[in-house]
């Protein structure tokens, strides 16, 4: 997964729900050859299904986009790798309390890991963790709650990496955010930041040319 360009993700469910991941899949592969930050999908673990998670993770890989895996369980993110059998594929483990976990298959399967936390403290002791563990590829995914948060933690992120060169800062940032005329703020805000990466529940195509907009204008 290539980080050096700003890029976003819509989201996919894996709860199987009739005709919506066929349609879905379809119109971000569409709307991925009009937007050129439009670069991922990623594959949300609301289930908490294995099975399932699997399944979705193998359509939403046929799309041709950047692949993200998001769960807070360990065992699904495994049966999802071994589903679509690449190593390009960035892991966004969402539960603390099992990164070590994560952190393990990451370093087996060569796959990227984004890591969580709730303020800048615990989200480089992630990092650190991950790095120990063996993880080939390490993405900060800092919890932002609203606009003000994420300006807050990208802003203490930029700075410790590149005025002070703290090396767990040191990885790129990616934002989770969620759809709508907020989640497009929030994401306005990040890009602004230095953020590589945000990933958006929904977003319009309006929505998306926006941000690529922005991030043709705020990239050297």
């Amino acid at each position: 997964m290539n980080h050096r360009e700003a890029s976003i993700a819509l989201s996919v469910t894996d709860i199987p729900l009739d005709g919506y991941m066929e349609d879905r899949l379809s119109r971000i592969r569409d709307l991925s050859e009009e937007i050129g930050c439009l670069r991922c999908i990623c594959v949300r673990n609301d289930s908490r299904d294995p099975f399932l998670f699997a399944l979705a993770a193998e359509a939403a890989s046929g799309t041709g986009l950047e692949l993200i895996l998001e769960s807070d369980d360990p065992v699904c993110l495994r049966e999802a790798l071994l589903a679509v059998g690449r190593t390009d594929v960035l892991m966004v483990m969402t539960d603390r309390a099992r990164l070590a976990e994560s952190a393990t298959l990451s370093a087996l399967s060569g796959c990227l890991i984004a890591v969580p936390g709730s303020d800048v403290e615990s989200l480089l002791e992630s990092a650190e963790e991950a790095v120990a563990a063996g993880a080939p590829g390490v993405v900060l995914n800092p919890s932002v709650r609203n606009m003000k948060g994420c300006l807050e933690m990208c802003t203490d992120l930029y700075r410790l990496s590149t005025e002070h060169s703290f090396p767990a800062a040191m990885h790129p940032v990616m934002v989770r955010t969620w759809s709508g005329e907020y989640a497009l703020a929030v994401a306005s805000v990040a890009f602004m930041r230095h953020c590589s990466l945000v990933v958006f529940d929904d977003l319009d195509p309006e929505g998306c040319r926006v941000i690529d907009a922005l991030i043709r204008g705020v990239q050297p």
